[in-house]
């Protein structure tokens, strides 16, 4: 058997950096469980069980790559090639095609008060949720557009909330902002209404924004509770998809988050 050359590596190098194997994600199968995965745990946690749950595909990749290699050099060590070539492979995780077969995510943007939530029987008075909540977001709702959702399926223990679809790395990030943010943008035409994810209930969400809207993510001067949180819908005790049956009904928006 011949030895390597040094030509020969330096071929064999220049082989494998044109044909460096790839993981194909297509139909992988993402599921709910996985995007749930995600959300607790962050992209690069999921990112590094995927890659220990798939080292026997990825070593198979590389084999087959070598033999590749061993076919194109047949008067040469089969181990000598192996050896060498293993040093420069690399197999691609593919991670950005991996993402992309993430469906979108349904999100809420709950607006808390020191008021704590509101029930069906409440009123547009003083001193209540309803009330409050309409004095902080009523520079971009109609009041009777918020009352509309409000007597359609407001039930006890419900928070009004924006709702938006955005893909899971946008809503991470968004979240990670929020931490050290100051305010939120809603854009026009974002949806919104009420709902309960204790009680799995909520309104119609039919109405929405009329124009852009920026609004404190803390309202220190009002109290500590009055808050917007950013939660997503996969992460609640019942889901949008699970009262309705369907979230295809909520939009893509682009929610900012100022610093």
């Amino acid at each position: 058997m011949k030895k390597l050359t040094k030509q020969t590596k330096k071929e064999i190098e220049v082989y494998i950096n044109k044909n460096q194997p790839k993981i194909d994600w297509y139909n992988s199968g993402i599921d709910r469980a996985a995007v749930k995965n995600i959300l607790e745990n962050g992209t690069d946690q999921y990112i590094d069980d995927l890659y220990e749950n798939n080292m026997d595909y990825i070593f198979e990749l590389e084999d087959y790559l070598i033999k590749e290699i061993i076919e194109q050099y047949p008067e040469h060590n089969e181990e000598e090639i192996r050896s060498h070539a293993q040093v420069f492979i690399c197999v691609d995780m593919n991670i950005k095609g991996l993402l992309r077969q993430i469906p979108d995510i349904v999100c809420l943007a709950y607006v808390y008060s020191n008021y704590d939530c509101c029930n069906s029987f409440d009123t547009m008075e003083p001193e209540g949720y309803l009330y409050e909540v309409y004095q902080r977001v009523k520079y971009a709702i109609d009041e009777k557009d918020y009352l509309h959702e409000f007597y359609n399926g407001a039930y006890g223990g419900s928070l009004f909330c924006f709702a938006f679809r955005t893909d899971i790395q946008t809503f991470l990030n968004l979240q990670e902002e929020a931490k050290t943010g100051k305010t939120i943008t809603i854009p026009k035409g974002t949806q919104y209404g009420f709902f309960s994810s204790f009680q799995g209930a909520g309104s119609v969400f039919e109405k929405s924004t009329t124009t852009d809207m920026t609004l404190p993510l803390n309202e220190a001067d009002l109290s500590e509770y009055d808050n917007i949180r950013l939660i997503a819908d996969a992460d609640q005790r019942y889901s949008i998809n699970d009262v309705y049956g369907q979230d295809n009904f909520i939009d893509n928006q682009n929610i900012i988050i100022n610093q």
